[in-house]
C-alpha cells in the first residue's frame, strides 16, 4: 500500500510540473487517472474508494476549484476501476488502457455536467469531443507505452499482450 501512494504522489508531482511539458495538439495527458488505474487492485473495492478519495483529496487541496468535486470524481473513478478490474476485464496492458479510457471519459464527464449544471451553460457533446475524447485517449496511449516498457523491460511479453 505504500508502494501505491507514493506512486500516486510521483503522479501528482508529474501532474504539476511536467503535463504543461507534454501537450500535443492542446492536449495533456491526466498523470492522476493514470496512477490510479496502476495503483488500484483488481481484488478489492474498498482500495480503489479510498485511493480514489485520497487523490480527490489532494487535487482538491492543490485546485483553485470548488472543493468536494474532486473527492467525488476521484472516489467514483477509483471505484469504476476497481469494480471493471474485478468483474470485467482481465489482468493485461489492452484491459488497462480500456480501464484508463472509460475512467478518464467518465470523470471528464462528469466534471463537464458539474460546470453546466453549477457554473455556465456549455455544448456537452461539443465539449466531450472536443477536450474530453482527446485526453481520454491521449492517457491511454501514454498508460500503454509505460506498461508496455515496464513489461518488456522485465522480459514478460505474455503479461503484457496475453
Amino acid at each position: 500500500m505504500i508502494t501505491k501512494i507514493i506512486g500516486l504522489i510521483i503522479c501528482f508531482l508529474l501532474q504539476a510540473s511536467c503535463r504543461n511539458y507534454l501537450i500535443i495538439f492542446g492536449v495533456a495527458p491526466d498523470f492522476l487517472i493514470l496512477g490510479l488505474v496502476l495503483a488500484v487492485g483488481k481484488k478489492n473495492l474498498l482500495e480503489g474508494i479510498l485511493l480514489g478519495a485520497g487523490c480527490g483529496v489532494v487535487y482538491d487541496l492543490l485546485s483553485y476549484g470548488a472543493f468536494g468535486t474532486g473527492i467525488f470524481s476521484f472516489t467514483l473513478a477509483g471505484f469504476v476501476i476497481a469494480f471493471l478490474k474485478k468483474q470485467v476485464f482481465s489482468d493485461n496492458v489492452i484491459s488497462g488502457v480500456l480501464i484508463a479510457l472509460i475512467v478518464t471519459l467518465l470523470n471528464s464527464l462528469l466534471a463537464l455536467l458539474l460546470v453546466n449544471f453549477f457554473y455556465i451553460g456549455i455544448d456537452l457533446l461539443g465539449e466531450l469531443l472536443r477536450v474530453a475524447l482527446p485526453v481520454s485517449i491521449y492517457t491511454s496511449l501514454l498508460l500503454f507505452l509505460v506498461v508496455t516498457i515496464y513489461y518488456l523491460s522485465k522480459g514478460n511479453v505474455k503479461k503484457a499482450f496475453g
